[in-house]
């Protein structure tokens, strides 16, 4: 069984030993004691991470399972632990959800298309669904050795390992690039932009709420990269909070639009970006173009205010409260106000709405 919080990763392996001495011969050097009766080797990093093994669980004198292992932090030494931990036990490990996919085999043993958004719950980002492609045990550890991972645990790299993966520099380029589709490909994956001017015409004029926009850019995203990628088993971080009527709904839908006999072979699983490389990779390409789209709003800002004396206008991240966001409107000029309220924010949300009211 696995468990993944933002700064732990465990499992009980299915080879210990075998895991325990490469372990060992990897960090030996950092093995210390350690104080707690359950805990067999400690190992402590110099930043405060550690890997502890833990001892076999027995009952009336019988070992009844193997002990579990954990790593905490998430830094270099985590992602070669969690590569090895998924190429060393090939018999899958399986998830503690039991609708999750089998971490191991789908990593390594397959084709695989990831599928994830971004900026869906921020006010003034713009919502980016992209879908990536990995090809087995070779794409995985490619990936994982240039640092691509669940994109909230490496926002400072995120930068740096998009404009890598997109050779995307700026909001403008990025637009020169999309193609007659209005998605933006590249060899391993597919983007949908859907700015917040769009995203407010589709709530208002269209009556649609955001997971039908987001289900139909996972659609579109994903039958973009199967295409050129027929075969893959598609994995999809879950938008629908494990609401299993339309998660089953989806897969039919996907598998009818991608000719997919069976739809066992979509899995939609909660933080799938921290699971599958896929997935991951997906989640750093939408990370990278929404915060470049954040760049272009904030620019837009401030060559308005580029002439004025009070100083810079910065844009509220996140979900602003809202005193932090009433103070961030009466800041426009009076003249660019709905203006810019109507194509930059997103105005269905309970925040802009409350403001608006006042």
């Amino acid at each position: 069984m696995r468990k993944e919080t933002k700064d732990h990763y465990s499992f009980i392996p299915t080879d210990k030993d075998r895991t325990l001495n490469w372990i060992e011969e990897k960090y030996g050097k950092y093995r210390v004691a350690s104080t707690e009766n359950n805990v067999e080797k400690y190992y402590k990093f110099n930043n405060g991470s550690f890997i502890k093994t833990y001892k076999d669980t027995c009952e009336k004198g019988e070992k009844s399972r193997n002990g579990k292992i954990l790593m905490c932090g998430r830094n270099a030494d985590y992602q070669e632990f969690r590569e090895k931990d998924m190429r060393l036990n090939h018999n899958p490990v399986e998830e503690s959800n039991i609708s999750s996919p089998l971490i191991a085999d789908l990593n390594f043993g397959h084709k695989v298309i990831g599928s994830d958004e971004t900026g869906k719950g921020e006010t003034f980002k713009y919502l980016i669904i992209t879908a990536a492609y990995v090809n087995g045990a070779d794409d995985v550890k490619k990936y994982i050795k240039s640092g691509v991972d669940d994109s909230k645990e490496i926002l400072k790299a995120i930068p740096k390992i998009g404009e890598e993966l997109t050779h995307i520099h700026r909001w403008d380029e990025l637009l020169d690039n999309l193609n007659e589709k209005k998605l933006f490909v590249t060899d391993c994956s597919a983007t949908k932009i859907i700015t917040n001017e769009e995203y407010n015409e589709r709530c208002f004029k269209n009556g649609e709420n955001v997971n039908d926009i987001i289900k139909e850019a996972h659609l579109e995203v994903i039958t973009e990269v199967y295409k050129r990628h027929p075969g893959s088993e598609i994995v999809v971080d879950d938008f629908y909070d494990k609401n299993e009527k339309f998660i089953d709904q989806f897969k039919k839908e996907l598998s009818s639009a991608n000719s997919l006999a069976d739809p066992s072979r979509v899995f939609m699983t909660v933080k799938a970006d921290s699971k599958i490389m896929a997935v991951s990779l997906a989640s750093v390409i939408s990370s990278y173009i929404c915060n470049l789209g954040c760049d272009y709003v904030q620019d837009i800002l401030n060559n308005i205010y580029k002439k004025e004396t009070e100083g810079k206008v910065s844009l509220p991240k996140g979900n602003p409260g809202l005193d932090t966001l009433s103070d961030f409107f009466s800041k426009l000029k009076p003249e660019r106000k709905d203006e810019f309220i109507d194509k930059y924010s997103k105005k269905s949300f309970k925040n802009v709405q409350q403001v608006l009211l006042k």
